[in-house]
């Protein structure tokens, strides 16, 4: 089986996590929504009560329930989006 890279920003200013699996061949399917919902409220306690070595752990958990949600998009067309 072929090794694919990918990569995701969870900080604030960034597009959102369905938007950044789109670009690079990918979806997240029907956990998307929820799981921005997690980046922006990982988001918000990094402003207002979270230790950076707390936001580090939960975009570490974060970061695993978004690559076991992806899945690939249909077609190459899609990925354009």
């Amino acid at each position: 089986m072929k090794e694919t890279k990918i990569g995701f920003s969870y900080g604030p200013s960034m597009p959102t996590l369905e938007s950044q699996a789109n670009k690079q061949g990918f979806t997240l399917g029907k956990d998307g929504e929820k799981l921005e919902k997690i980046r922006q409220a990982i988001n918000m306690c990094g402003f207002h009560v979270a230790t950076n070595s707390q936001i580090n752990t939960m975009i570490v958990k974060l970061h695993k329930k978004v690559t076991e949600s992806l899945m690939p998009l249909k077609n190459e067309e899609e990925a354009n989006v």
